[in-house]
């Protein structure tokens, strides 16, 4: 048994658990933690601001299906990363935020201790799945082997664990922490009326999200099997490789695909809540049986309702569910040529559906060279930008993981320190930013790690001079008069440079592609500045 500090503890108890990989910023409340990765073979990334952190994180956890870790002080450090615990709430992403805490002596007060908070559990709460307060020393290795199980438990999501500065400096005999048992999903609920109707349908649709990534095999095998064609929400973009004949896409808010989907006999909805974000804030209202799996059973109660919830692990219930099956006599090649007459009926909706303007055939072809200059293992972090509204049908993803957007909160800047963190998890995947120049510099500084820990990527501005999506509302509303949307953007190849990073300024796709091509070959960060409508 060793004497460890709290600190100590902590540190080695992520280890136990499994982490890898922790980002965070040290300050004087945190110290005593830094201390311990000293001697720890944890890596820790520094990131430039607390929320640049808990987004690594959540790009880390995206990535692998593992908790992220951030490491923050409390006050500042803890409000700071809300919003990203926000995203990561909202969007179901493992996140393990480890924060300080003043003295237990000063807590629950208002003493004016540093960096004290009124009530930051209550604070935590609001944006995650738990928030745990260390009392005792005995109880740090409990806690954070219980918020690294809740992070992972039925819908996965961020847990907050906070430690007061006087037990992470106290030392006590410690027995370091065994192994976390291997967590096994829910036993399957009976499966027979869902197959019962199933089997008797004429048509079945089937809609997968975020729960259903990774069981895209048994998925594939599924839809194969019923003849269904397949849509997916963001989340679950690439579930089903794209060119599949049975593919719909991620097109839940395309009004040719929810008519077919709400028409069909039976839909069934794998690992999705059928949120207003993935639907465009269109309700879907089927006419058919609706069969829902998923982990979180208040999902059921939503609209639209449920006839047959299951409350099961998705790559489980898939295969059983195709098992149980036989195969249906409607050939693949009539259910095709019905999904390419959909896929036709939607994208000729899409300019009206976007309300873009001018501006949709050069966001339509600026993604065609971002698609083509990307190997088909390459990942897109797209942030809140015009061309990322499009990409979610317009840009194919041909296997699960490859495509990230926080469509559900809507986070601006995103994009960088998230695909920072995912670069962190595997070095050997290409991966590409899309990014606005107005997001982009919510969270610019962080282009510093990519040199600093050397995590190369290849970061896409769209670059309208300022807040574009905003712009064109406001032009909606009140033409020719808008307000706080155009900027003075700074020379971002310059600044790129000033970094260390390799930037070129363009202003047309086919030299988009040309440089992004020779940027991911060269394996070293670049910045590529596109000048919409031809530069300024």
């Amino acid at each position: 048994m060793n004497v460890r500090t709290g600190a100590a503890q902590a540190v080695k108890t992520l280890e136990t658990l499994g982490a890898d990989v922790v980002f965070g910023i040290p300050g004087i409340h945190n110290l005593d933690l830094y201390d311990a990765l000293l001697d720890s073979p944890l890596r820790h990334i520094a990131t430039r601001h607390e929320q640049g952190a808990a987004f690594a994180a959540d790009g880390y956890a995206r990535l692998t299906g593992r908790p992220g870790v951030a490491l923050l002080i409390t006050g500042p450090g803890l409000t700071n990363a809300l919003t990203a615990m926000a995203q990561a709430y909202h969007d179901s992403v493992p996140l393990l935020v480890l924060s300080s805490d003043v003295p237990r002596a000063y807590g629950g007060g208002r003493r004016g201790f540093l960096h004290e908070l009124r009530d930051s559990q209550g604070m935590a709460r609001l944006v995650c799945k738990e928030s745990l307060s260390v009392a005792d020393l005995s109880d740090i290795a409990p806690a954070l082997s219980r918020a690294w199980r809740i992070c992972l438990q039925g819908r996965p999501g961020p847990v907050h664990v906070e430690i007061p500065l006087d037990l992470l400096s106290r030392a006590i005999p410690f027995e370091d922490p065994r192994p976390l048992a291997e967590t096994y999903p829910p036993p399957l609920p009976p499966l027979d009326e869902a197959v019962d109707l199933l089997r008797e349908a004429s048509q079945v649709a089937v809609i997968a999200g975020g729960g259903a990534r990774r069981a895209a095999g048994p998925l594939a095998s599924l839809v194969e099997r019923l003849g269904s064609p397949l849509a997916t929400t963001c989340a679950g973009k690439g579930i089903l490789d794209e060119r599949h004949p049975l593919s719909l896409g991620t097109t839940l808010h395309m009004a040719p695909v929810r008519a077919f989907l709400e028409s069909s006999d039976i839909l069934l909805v794998i690992g999705s809540e059928l949120s207003p974000t993935d639907l465009w804030e269109a309700p879907l209202r089927p006419r058919g049986k609706i069969i829902r799996i998923d982990l979180d059973p208040a999902h059921f109660i939503a609209e639209p309702r449920t006839d047959v919830p299951l409350v099961a692990d998705a790559k489980a219930a898939i295969e059983a569910l195709a098992a149980a099956l036989p195969e249906k006599t409607v050939p693949l090649e009539g259910r095709s040529e019905m999904v390419r007459r959909l896929l036709a009926e939607a994208r000729s909706s899409l300019p009206a559906l976007t309300g873009f303007g001018p501006l949709f055939g050069e966001a339509e072809v600026f993604l065609g060279a971002l698609r083509g200059a990307m190997p088909e293992e390459g990942t897109l972090f797209a942030d809140m930008t015009t061309p990322a509204y499009l990409a979610l049908s317009e840009f194919p993803v041909f296997s699960p993981g490859r495509f990230f957007h926080p469509v559900g909160f809507g986070t601006l800047g995103w994009a960088l320190p998230a695909a920072l963190g995912a670069r962190a998890a595997d070095r050997e995947r290409p991966v590409v930013v899309l990014a606005g120049d107005g997001g982009f510099q919510f969270t610019l500084p962080e282009l510093a790690l990519s040199v600093e820990e050397r995590l190369p990527l290849v970061i896409v501005l769209w670059n309208d001079g300022g807040f574009g999506e905003i712009r064109r509302n406001e032009e909606a509303r009140h033409r020719g008069r808008t307000i706080a949307v155009d900027h003075r953007t700074p020379d971002f190849v310059a600044l790129a440079r000033a970094y260390g990073i390799g930037a070129f300024g363009v202003s047309s796709p086919s030299d988009l592609e040309m440089h992004l091509a020779e940027a991911l070959a060269s394996h070293r960060t670049t910045l590529i500045d596109y000048r919409v409508g031809g530069g300024r």
